[in-house]
């Protein structure tokens, strides 16, 4: 159900979610991070966002804040196999932190969500 207290149409919040995704095809990370960040701003329960934001900090190197916006979205129980992707892109965060075991676990989550074995 959309945020009905957003000034953003659900016009609007789709088409700047396909600007986001295409920023993060084209490896322009510093912009997704930018236009999430905003998102979030507006709407800080906007999972879409928080995921996004996950992925463009673990890219631009910052595993640690990418962590951060991960545990949010992966607290609360099991995820749906849809959702599985989250704990792959944790096991890489992890793992760029130096975090081997933990990584592995989270890899473990991941094909126990229905990721497909690497």
């Amino acid at each position: 159900m959309p945020d009905t207290s957003s000034p953003l149409t659900e016009q609007q919040r789709r088409a700047l979610q396909v600007l986001g995704h295409l920023y993060l095809r084209m490896g322009h990370f510093d912009r997704v991070r930018k236009l999430t960040q905003a998102l979030l701003a507006l709407n800080p329960g906007d999972v879409w966002a928080r995921r996004c934001l996950a992925v463009a900090l673990l890219k631009e190197g910052d595993a640690e804040r990418a962590l951060e916006q991960l545990d949010g979205l992966l607290t609360g129980g099991p995820l749906p196999s849809r959702d599985a992707a989250l704990y792959l892109i944790k096991a890489q965060a992890l793992w760029q932190t130096g975090r081997a075991d933990e990584a592995r676990n989270a890899m473990n989550a991941y094909i126990a969500a229905g990721g497909k074995p690497l």
